[in-house]
């Protein structure tokens, strides 16, 4: 038996009141959500950002990441004016519609997540781009284990290159060679975890 990753949920133009989404399933959210809220709230959970352009259909787009954001951090929807976005829940999480203009101490939002990538974008070497993301991984979502910094999330080669503005086999070649140094260590697909060396991230 084969299994596929379930299809994005319709979209939603209103939010009233906390809405649930299961791992791995996806919020699809356009314009019409901005006619009700104008902010959103992660109250649970870890989602990834994707956007699409309104001319491409829903479920056959290949969403671009924005970023990760978690429990306490915001979403602010002004993208909605001229694009689609996909809220795909990494962990059972929930969203809530947030009318305070003041963000909480310490959250984080989208535009944080932008800035940080384009920042990365536009370093010269592929060692240090990818240095870079790893950090602001694990500055953003990342915890402490023991000797290692764990960061909750299955990503692929190719999906860390998309991130950094790299190709597959840069990023490949470079993970190598961090593993290889007891830099990174990866865990098993069911832990959904990578593990990251202080050494790595701190010396930035």
């Amino acid at each position: 038996m084969t299994t596929t990753e379930p299809r994005p949920s319709p979209t939603a133009p209103e939010l009233t009141a906390n809405l649930s989404i299961r791992p791995g399933h996806t919020l699809l959210l356009d314009e019409r959500m901005l006619q009700q809220n104008n902010r959103l709230t992660i109250s649970s959970g870890l989602v990834r950002v994707g956007l699409s352009s309104g001319e491409q259909e829903a479920l056959d787009a290949n969403p671009i990441t924005l970023g990760f954001l978690q429990a306490g951090d915001h979403l602010q929807l002004d993208l909605l004016r001229h694009s689609r976005l996909h809220i795909k829940a990494l962990t059972s999480s929930q969203l809530e519609p947030d009318p305070n203009l003041i963000p909480m101490a310490g959250a984080s939002s989208l535009h944080d997540w932008t800035v940080a990538l384009l920042a990365i974008r536009h370093l010269c070497e592929a060692e240090q781009r990818i240095t870079a993301l790893l950090q602001l991984l694990v500055d953003r979502l990342g915890r402490r284990c023991g000797a290692w910094y764990e960061i909750p999330l299955r990503l692929t080669h190719a999906e860390l290159a998309d991130l950094c503005g790299h190709t597959r086999v840069t990023v490949s070649r470079q993970l190598s060679r961090f593993q290889k140094e007891g830099l990174v260590q990866k865990l098993s697909l069911s832990k959904h975890c990578l593990r990251i060396a202080p050494d790595l991230v701190e010396t930035l």
